[in-house]
Order: structure tokens, then sequence, then C-alpha cells
């Protein structure tokens, strides 16, 4: 419309009050449907089957893991202090239970992972765009978003890193922003301590020869690790115990197949890839085609996550993942500015379809039971008439199953008994990590025997066997359900 044109009635300009309301409006669209995902999977009572649960439970014992686990000497530090503060301080003030305490990391970690963005971008509904289309193309991913673990914390921050850092740059000279990265990696790397991962980004930075970029990133980087380590109370320990946990997961040799499914080599996500390049021809395609798209430390992060999920796939899942979102987002942007103008009623239409698209796509997962139940064989164990079959107070669980801790100490978390694997192997003494790593790779009655020799009365081995009574004459053995064992030291 030229400057002469005079509207028809029917393409009456907005107001001045409408104009404005338009984009708040758009916005709170976004706002209202992304914020309804983590309710919705949680209203059908889905409820993870790992780490979740022991998170939850570890909060309400109000134990350390030493009175949980049997653990090597040189594990002295909680793996996620600061999450597990947090729970403990949501029972306290409210009561809530290990089953409540779950909901709550559900709903929180998802929100704050897909919420902040919305108050970042100039279009939320290029955001909502970008969850629905990662949520076709890679719906693996996204059911980690609801995992109930602190990991989305770390997830979370880096897509606030990108989208800060997008539109402010971080050197040096800009010391309130590079307090605000420090502040928030160190409330972050407290909550979950993988703190060494957030030089992939630096290193993303350098990549695209953002050199200030880089440097800044670090040293906010160095500050966060130190505000963490004060939140903990000993920085030194903070930062030798996070480290020596990265270095026992990956570094201690497992035999094949053993390695939980986030620790193996992932597959590329072919469907992600080809979503990626219709969308830099579409970009070609219009003419606004720039080597600036590609070249800068967002892509170059979710390139390197890529990358290096061929080795780790948490990379990709991770860190490639919620750079990528962030470059989709942008790019959705570009075009939903050329389109429409800021003040267009359509914003809203587009705003409540593309946010409804997301609602549908992201909790979708649990409609179409992709999120199934995990399997639980283990519920026979939680019935108060057979507490014979558990160890007495004092006494050590044995298991090949690491099911056997996560639904056990969910159930109880305060049981008076140690666990001699719990959430990672790598955390048990060297010699009954062996005998665990045995017992996976060849299961047979000689492969426990460094444990039945050492069990006591009070201790109790916990086996799944759909062929009949394990074959470990060492031991009386109680029959739980038609799979599950429970053997004991004969009483002297």
């Amino acid at each position: 419309m030229t400057p002469t044109d005079t509207p028809s009635e029917a393409e009456a300009v907005p107001t001045a009050g409408a104009k404005s309301a338009i984009p708040l409006a758009a916005r709170a669209v976004v706002f209202l449907f992304l914020a309804l995902i983590p309710f919705r999977i949680v209203s059908i009572g889905y409820v993870p089957g790992d780490d979740a649960l022991r998170h939850a439970a570890k909060a309400v014992s109000g134990r350390d893991w030493s009175e949980v686990l049997v653990l090597r000497s040189d594990v002295t530090m909680d793996s996620h202090p600061g999450w597990h503060g947090l729970l403990e301080v949501v029972h306290r003030a409210t009561g809530a239970d290990a089953n409540a305490l779950v909901l709550f990391s559900i709903v929180a970690l998802y929100l704050s992972l897909i919420l902040p963005a919305v108050f970042l971008v100039r279009r939320p509904e290029a955001w909502a765009l970008a969850l629905f289309t990662f949520g076709v193309l890679d719906q693996r991913v996204v059911t980690r978003f609801v995992s109930g673990r602190p990991f989305v914390l770390s997830m979370a921050a880096l897509v606030v890193l990108c989208l800060l850092l997008a539109r402010a740059p971080l050197d040096r000279r800009r010391w309130r922003t590079l307090a605000g990265v420090a502040a928030l990696l160190g409330v972050v790397i407290w909550m979950h301590p993988s703190w060494h991962l957030f030089l992939v980004p630096v290193f993303a930075c350098l990549l695209a020869r953002r050199w200030g970029l880089a440097v800044g990133l670090l040293v906010g980087l160095l500050l966060g690790v130190l505000v963490a380590g004060v939140l903990y109370g000993n920085p030194f320990e903070f930062v030798e115990q996070s480290v020596r946990h990265t270095v026992l997961a990956f570094g201690t040799p497992a035999p094949p197949g053993t390695l939980v499914s986030e620790f193996n080599p992932g597959d590329g996500a072919a469907q992600v890839l080809v979503g990626v390049a219709l969308l830099l021809l579409w970009r070609y395609a219009r003419g606004r085609w720039r080597v600036g798209g590609v070249d800068n430390p967002i892509f170059l992060l979710a390139a390197t996550g890529w990358l290096l999920g061929w080795v780790v796939v948490r990379f990709w899942s991770d860190w490639g993942t919620p750079a990528l979102l962030v470059w989709l987002a942008y790019e959705f942007q570009d075009v939903l500015e050329e389109k429409l103008p800021v003040a267009s009623a359509k914003r809203v239409l587009v705003a409540f379809v593309v946010g409804l698209a997301a609602l549908l796509v992201l909790s979708g997962n649990v409609r179409g039971q992709r999120f199934l139940s995990p399997e639980k064989p283990y519920l026979s164990l939680m019935s108060p008439d057979i507490a014979s079959v558990l160890p007495d107070p004092g006494g050590i669980l044995y298991t090949d199953d690491m099911r056997v801790f996560f639904q056990l100490f969910y159930h109880d978390p305060t049981a008076p008994w140690r666990y001699i694997i719990g959430y990672e192997p790598a955390l048990m003494p060297p010699d009954d990590l062996a005998t665990f790593r045995t017992t996976l790779s060849r299961r047979t009655p000689g492969s426990f025997a460094p444990w039945t020799e050492k069990m006591k009365p009070q201790d109790r081995l916990i086996l799944q066997s759909t062929q009949g009574q394990p074959l470990i004459e060492e031991l009386e053995w109680t029959q739980v359900s038609p799979t599950v064992w429970s053997g004991r030291r004969p009483p002297r």
C-alpha cells in the first residue's frame, strides 16, 4: 500500500492500541500453548523409568549417597548437589513425596527449556514453529525434554546463551552481560556439574572466528564454575569430583553392549539433515542466501554436536539440538518478518496454529504410546507381606539389574540397606564393578561368586530368571514372582 492509497472499510488499518496489542497477544498465545505441553504429558500418568526417580527419592531420603550405595572410596560429592538441594527444599516446604517431586521435575525442567525463548525472540511464533518442526523430524530427541533430569537445565542454559549472544556480543568489556552469563552458568552447573561440556560452545565460537566471543564465553564459564563451587561449599572439591565422575563414567572400559544408550554413538539423525538442507535451499530460492546463515557460532555449535554425536549421542541430543532449535527459530523468524508486518492481525492466527501444532506434536509421543510406561518387573518386591526377601537393616542388596535400584529406591527412599549398583556402575568399588560387568557379559552361576562369597546373612541377591531357580547353590532362594528370585546366605 502506497501513502496515497485509501483503505476500504474491510481493510481498515488497526488502531494504535490494536497495533500494540497484537505482538503481545501473539506472544501470549504461544506462551499458553507451550506451557501446556508438560501438563498434558503428565496428565496421562507418564513417569520416567530411571534417573528422575532416584533424584526425587534422594531428596526425600535426606541421606548421602554413601548411605544408599556402596561407593568407591574416592567418590565424595553428590553428583547433582544443587538439583537435589532444590528438590529437598520443595519436599520440606510442601511435603511432596517422591512421585510429586518427579512430576515437579518433569514440568519445571520442561518449562525452563521451552519458555524463555518466547520472551527472547522477536517473533515467538518462530520458536513454536522450530519446536514443532524438530518434533516431527526427530521424535527421539524431544522425548529427552520430558525426562525430568537436570541435564535439561544445561540444555535450557544453552538455548538462553545462544539467544542472548545473538542479540548482544559478549566480551570482557561488556561486564554486565559477562556477569549474567557467569551467574546463569554458575547456578546451572551447580545443579548439573557437567561444566566441561560448555567448552563445546567455546569451540564453536572459535570455528566461527569469533575470537572475542570465545574468550568472553570462556571467562564466563570459568567464573560460573567458581560460582557453582562456592554454592557447593568447596570449589576445589567441586571441580575435582565433577571431573572424576566424568572420567569414571567414560574412562572405565566397559564390555560391548553394557553402556547406557545415551553414551552410545548416534545414527546421524538423517531426517534432521534433510530438513536443514531444505531450509537452506528455500533461503537460496527466496534470494536471501548469505554465508553468515551457516558461518556463525549457533549453526556451527549444532554441527559440532551432530558430528560428536557419532561418538556419543548425548553431544547431539543435549548440545547440538538446543543450538539447532535456536537456528531454526531465527530462520523461521526471517520468513515471518518478510511476510507478516509486526502489527498484522494475522500474527495471532499464525501463533494459534503453530502453538497448537507444537502442543500436539511434542505431547503426541505420549498420546501415541511412544512414551511407553517403563517395565517394572520388580514391583513384587514392594509388597509389605514379603519384606524378608529384601535385605535386613544394615545389609546390601546385590543384583545385576540397575532397575532394581531405580524402582525400589523410588518406592522406599528410607529403606535401611545399601545397593551394590545404583545409577552409575563406574561409581562402584573396582572389584564390584568387575563382578557386575562379568555378570552382564556371561551371567553364569560362577560369575556371581565374588558377591556370594562375601555376602552376609543380612544381604540379599535379587535376580530375574525365566528358567526357574538360579543355579547358585550357596544361597537359599525364595521365589518372589514367576521371574524374580531372592537369595540369602543361610544363617549360621
